[in-house]
């Protein structure tokens, strides 16, 4: 068991207003640098631990449970020491007496305080939005409301062509119901995708039936107490007994404002993520920095680094700026990858375009004085690590490798034979959690790790966009080589004898176990010389021991239930890693 780590006696009082992503990642951070610096609370709005928010689409679409996107549970806290208060929203905090109340009226006194208060859905004040069936898309409860009405309703429409509504409407269409998407720009996620991957973008999605309309608006919701349908600005009436907003979030600044605090878009921030007050910060979708504010994990954790550790180290130097983003669209079945600015800018730009129809295929990217600037991929993304590494590297690349690489061919010229051979141990694979391939190889070699998953749970790459996931899989398979594989296929061999134990064990008790409850159920239920003699005793031995055989079948179905789940997940686990490749 893992022991409690307690702060220094008389410790600052670090106090964390918020518990999503941004906010716990700076505390991890914090815990990294100085794992007894501060005496910590924190404060969330919401009546669960941290999750992982990037992945309420999984589950409004069946693929993961609310439990496998918690990243964060009651334990964790509790094992550091760190004091969390969730399901009561702080209402005001006083930077002079520097203490904040909550909602029950808690008081909480604070030496450092870290205002990480997120964002919320912009819902569109339409006429009719107030009624039954309409969502936002932000939280758990959100999604679980989603899932809850999915089973009594058909017919949803999606308000927002962007990443956020697209995997929302996905998810709906996971669960049997007929979607449309509602999107006021040209075509769909135009700030990630030009006309081209957009118009691809949208026939893919329509031919797994989401309808996609767009230059377009909603104007009203239709329906009595419940909606029953969407009026668009054209004229056109589209059914729906849900309607869902997805058309942008607004950072959560109200008590920022209350507190006197500069706000613009969001809490404005220095490059150190300091406040006007020396002694608060702002980390995430609520922070906005040289004005803008950002929503994609990236740049929330290069933030959370920035942060932690001008908490520790006040006269710190490390400053945050602002980073490269890259977009993928959580669908299974289309691959879309998309970085930077997905059109030239000017005349100086250059674009080198490949686009093969009959594959499906298309590819850009935008040159700037020979570097990458910004890349659109769809249909085939296998080189989009690359890419990604040339955006944000700033190397120069040339034309010519532009055109191998749009082609589909890395010639010698823009990469050696093997391509981790040219990357150095310092080049930065996972840019969302900063972890180098030397950090990665470092990791496998020193603690044995075979898997995708054991490399992610030790260095954190790939927990985050997932954008680094082939590249670190890559670096896995050479790192491992001829001795990984043999430990590889030791591991899948193991698996596959427990896998065939299991199946002989359950085979040749499932006829006991039959026998077992039909046994029970006749002593349970049938007459027998011990009830006919009348004597107590032997009658309530008699049914108890039927129960007790009943109850033993029982047990047995839920243990193999139990096993074939556990082993199951094992096998699937060693199988994903060997198919990468």
């Amino acid at each position: 068991m893992r022991a409690v780590q307690v702060a220094s006696a008389g410790a600052p009082r670090l106090v964390v207003v918020g518990n999503g992503m941004a906010a716990l990642r700076t505390v991890e951070e914090v815990l990294a640098l100085a794992p007894h610096r501060f005496d910590i609370t924190v404060l969330g709005a919401e009546p669960h631990g941290n999750y992982n928010r990037i992945l309420l689409s999984a589950v409004l679409a069946g693929d993961k449970k609310v439990a496998d996107i918690v990243t964060h549970p009651p334990a964790w806290y509790a094992e550091r020491g760190i004091t969390l208060r969730i399901g009561d929203p702080v209402t005001a905090f006083d930077p002079a007496r520097r203490t904040l109340v909550t909602t029950t009226g808690q008081l909480v006194e604070w030496d450092r305080l870290l205002l990480a208060t997120g964002a919320h859905p912009v819902m569109p004040a339409l006429p009719g939005a107030e009624l039954d069936g309409v969502f936002g898309f932000r939280t758990i409860d959100d999604v679980q409301a989603l899932l809850a009405a999915v089973g009594r309703h058909r017919r949803a429409v999606v308000i927002g062509g962007g990443v956020l509504g697209l995997e929302a409407a996905w998810g709906l269409r996971c669960q049997g119901m007929a979607v449309s998407v509602v999107h006021l720009a040209p075509w769909l996620m135009e700030r990630q995708l030009d006309e081209i991957s957009a118009a691809m973008l949208r026939h893919d999605l329509e031919r797994h039936g989401i309808a996609c309309l767009t230059a377009i608006q909603a104007e009203s919701l239709m329906g009595a107490e419940r909606v029953e349908a969407i009026r668009l600005s054209d004229g056109r009436v589209i059914a729906a007994d849900l309607v869902v907003m997805a058309v942008g979030i607004r950072p959560n600044t109200e008590l920022a404002r209350q507190a006197g605090l500069p706000v613009g878009r969001g809490v404005t921030v220095d490059a150190k993520m300091r406040t006007s007050h020396p002694d608060i910060f702002a980390v995430g979708e609520c922070a906005e920095h040289d004005g803008r504010c950002y929503g994609l994990v990236m740049p929330l954790w290069d933030m959370a680094r920035v942060c932690a550790h001008h908490l520790v180290d006040a006269e710190g130097e490390r400053c945050f700026a602002a980073p490269a983003l890259s977009t993928r669209l959580k669908i299974p079945g289309i691959a879309l990858f998309s970085a930077g600015e997905p059109s030239a800018a000017n005349d100086d730009d250059h674009e080198v375009v490949h686009h093969d129809a009959g594959r499906n295929v298309y590819r850009k990217l935008v040159l700037r004085q020979g570097r990458v600037v910004g890349a659109v991929m769809y249909g085939d993304v296998g080189d989009s690590g690359r890419v990604w590494d040339w955006l944000c590297s700033g190397d120069t690349i040339g034309p010519l490798c532009a055109d191998v690489l749009c082609l589909g061919r890395i010639s010698g010229q823009c990469a050696a034979a093997d391509p981790l051979e040219d990357l150095p141990d310092d080049r930065v694979i996972c840019h969302c959690n900063g972890v180098t391939k030397g950090a990665i190889t470092a990791a496998i070699a020193e603690h044995g790790l075979v898997t995708l998953e054991q490399v992610t749970a030790r260095t954190r790459a790939c927990s985050g966009c997932g954008q680094c996931t082939v590249l670190t899989a890559q670096i896995l398979a050479r790192t491992l080589g001829k001795d990984g594989a043999a430990r590889l296929a030791a591991e899948t061999r193991r698996g596959e004898r427990r896998a065939l134990a299991f199946r002989l064990w359950h085979r040749s008790n499932a006829v006991l176990m039959t026998l077992l409850v039909a046994t029970g159920l006749f002593l349970h239920f049938a007459a027998t010389p011990a009830a006919l003699l009348r004597f107590e005793w032997a009658f309530a031995l008699h049914r108890g021991a039927g129960l007790a055989l009943v109850a033993v079948y029982a047990a047995f179905l839920a243990l193999t239930i139990a096993f074939r789940r556990r082993w199951r997940a094992d096998a699937e686990g060693v199988a994903m890693f060997a198919l990468i490749p």
